[in-house]
């Protein structure tokens, strides 16, 4: 083999290789940490396995036919809250940015408590209904 031959052919391998690892780097790296559960409602109530918290307090929820996602917290005492990701101030769905919610229409801010953290909204965010049934938790939409 000729040495001009034995390097294009090395060099088509290591490209090969490293785009692979670059692109799985890439494709990893789109993923959200948070772990979106998609959820669907009946009666207005989306039900939940208490065993999607068991790697962590925190869940964003997405329910089909339901136009915001659910922050769901679990608390230090073992209740439960969620928060309907809409901003109070002209209804767009927020974005969970770090530890706050932002609403990128006019820039409010909420803390991950749902409190206004900067204008134009005025009102929190919503709180809705959860409670704990035996191994699930039972959000109420209305």
């Amino acid at each position: 083999m000729h040495r001009k031959d034995f390097i294009k052919g090395t060099c088509g391998v290591c490209i090969a290789l490293s785009s692979g690892f670059v692109m799985s780097a890439l494709l990893s790296s789109c993923k959200t940490p948070l772990g979106i559960v998609k959820a669907s409602a009946n009666d207005n109530i989306v039900i939940i396995p208490l065993t999607e918290f068991d790697k962590g307090d925190y869940k964003l929820v997405r329910v089909s036919n339901y136009d915001y996602d659910l922050a769901i917290q679990k608390k230090t005492d073992g209740t439960y809250e969620t928060l309907v990701l809409e901003c109070t101030h002209a209804g767009q769905p927020l974005t969970k940015t770090g530890n706050t919610y932002y609403c990128t229409l006019h820039g409010s801010q909420f803390s991950h408590e749902g409190k206004v953290m900067k204008g134009p909204a005025e009102k929190d965010l919503t709180k809705l209904v959860t409670t704990v049934i035996k191994d699930h938790l039972s959000i109420h939409l209305t």
